[in-house]
């Protein structure tokens, strides 16, 4: 037997299945830095936990200065792994020119990983991700990095996988406020990656109402507006 659970991502609804015979729903997140030392795949665990009403394990497949390339390498340990979810973020590092990765090799790394996953188990969901801002020398050393996000954008649409845009959620935070919570220019400090981006991304899995009203108590925000628009579609 199985749950369908509706989610949302880029702007079409999407569907997951979670098993119900007792194992937990698995989201893999394959990436960087940003994934690994990120801080936020425990909260994001905990907040699908809670949404769900469902056990859910988030596992870590990021490595610090990992590119696209590196992703491919480790497909048959993400495929062993068997997930539901999987959570892919290369472009900060596929960006960077020391790296050594193209635009195009970048686009041929991402497709393998995405078509790769799909042959071996046709239903999981994927997501193609920008993370967090860079800045400073960070960003020097990335001159085209809008470029290789704006690849994600278009493979997502490609391949008919879901796309979350974390970038838009650090764009309310003045620059002092970026520099307060990205003090080296690229590495969110924790608590404020999983403010930022663990919201967006359990709303893109989820799909809940739930998940909405913990981003409000997360931020310590005004939930009024959420109630009024859930009151405005029950009419």
């Amino acid at each position: 037997m199985a749950i369908l659970v509706s989610f949302h991502a880029g702007g079409g609804a999407v569907f997951a299945e979670a098993s119900t015979e007792g194992k937990p729903m698995k989201v893999a997140a394959l990436g960087t830095s940003l994934t690994h030392g990120g801080g936020w795949l425990k909260r994001l665990e905990h907040e699908l936990n809670g949404c769900l009403k469902q056990s859910v394990d988030v596992l870590d497949f990021g490595r610090d200065g990992a590119t696209s390339d590196w992703g491919v390498a480790i497909l048959d340990k993400v495929i062993h792994a068997q997930p539901d979810v999987v959570l892919i973020e290369f472009s900060i590092n596929d960006a960077a020119w020391f790296k050594g990765i193209s635009l195009g090799q970048s686009r041929a790394n991402v497709e393998t990983i995405v078509r790769t996953l799909k042959q071996s188990q046709p239903q999981v969901k994927i997501f193609l991700m920008t993370m967090s801002p860079s800045f400073g020398p960070r960003a020097w050393i990335r001159p085209q990095i809008g470029a290789y996000h704006q690849v994600y954008r278009f493979l997502a649409d490609e391949l008919g996988i879901g796309y979350i845009d974390n970038l838009r959620s650090w764009k309310d935070l003045t620059r002092r406020e970026l520099r307060t919570h990205i003090p080296d220019g690229l590495h969110p400090m924790p608590e404020w990656a999983g403010r930022i981006l663990v919201p967006v991304i359990a709303d893109a899995i989820a799909g809940t109402r739930c998940v909405r009203q913990q981003r409000c108590t997360s931020l310590q925000s005004d939930c009024s507006s959420i109630r009024n628009s859930d009151q405005n579609k029950v009419q």
